[in-house]
């Protein structure tokens, strides 16, 4: 599935009729990464214009899986994303394969009205080619914030991340913030800033999209979204100056637990 099947899927989503029982924070519990529920999600980056190089752009469809766990006693969040179709095209061609995997583990704790988690990240050099991923082992940590509100959710994720070498080291930002509407739907910011610590490739999104939260029978959320996301800064060439972010998330309980 590319870019435009995912989007085609997330408008016709987006239109649907209200639930005739909606279930009440659907939105908090569709975007909180720390829902006690395992998870399947589609997610794309279509980047139709790149910094500095016209004629260019890339598209990557990540297939991730979200596992809650309680391994030796201590809550945590298991996560691995595989970029399942990356493509990147230019004056010189295209480029159509797979890009490396990414899998993390935080162990999460509340202070406060917040949960805070932080572990673990290693990078499997799994891309098809050196233009869909660094192609190298990566090691480095993640760590991750998340709020609830009456009015929606706020959140952050950070994460390092340098291959064996030390030829590649980069660290990211992306804040997460929802507001909640009627009828399932959110708005909602949540645009990645990356910062090559190697090549000084610099990028930091603005980004504001729709969602919507359906609540399923036995606990289970169907969640989808688009956030077209401009570029504010933007240092070195192939950086995304324009992108949309799309993606259909699916939740689940485990264990029997329907919350």
């Amino acid at each position: 599935m590319g870019w435009q099947a995912l989007l085609r899927y997330a408008l016709l989503l987006l239109a649907l009729p209200a639930a005739a029982a909606a279930e009440d924070n659907a939105q908090n519990e569709g975007n909180d990464p720390f829902t006690p529920k395992g998870a399947l999600q589609l997610q794309d980056y279509f980047q139709p214009f790149l910094n500095n190089r016209v004629g260019s752009g890339a598209n990557q469809t990540n297939l991730r899986g979200v596992l809650p766990h309680d391994a030796f006693g201590v809550p945590q969040f298991a996560r691995a994303s595989f970029p399942v179709l990356a493509s990147a095209w230019g004056p010189g061609g295209s480029e159509t394969g797979i890009g490396d995997l990414t899998i993390f583990n935080t162990v999460v704790v509340a202070v406060g009205g917040a949960k805070v988690g932080a572990g673990p990240l290693v990078i499997a050099p799994t891309a098809t080619s050196a233009s869909l991923g660094e192609r190298k082992w990566q090691l480095g940590g993640e760590g991750i914030a998340s709020v609830r509100h009456a009015w929606g959710l706020t959140g952050a994720f950070v994460a390092y991340q340098q291959s064996l070498d030390r030829q590649s080291q980069s660290l990211t930002v992306q804040p997460l913030v929802t507001y909640n509407l009627e009828h399932g739907y959110y708005l909602r910011s949540s645009g990645i800033a990356s910062f090559d610590l190697v090549r000084h490739n610099t990028v930091v999104p603005l980004g504001i999209g729709l969602g919507r939260a359906i609540p399923l029978a036995g606990g289970r959320i169907l969640n989808f979204f688009i956030e077209p996301q401009y570029s504010l800064i933007r240092i070195g060439d192939g950086v995304p100056t324009f992108q949309v972010y799309s993606g259909i998330n699916f939740q689940f309980p485990l264990g029997g637990n329907s919350r």
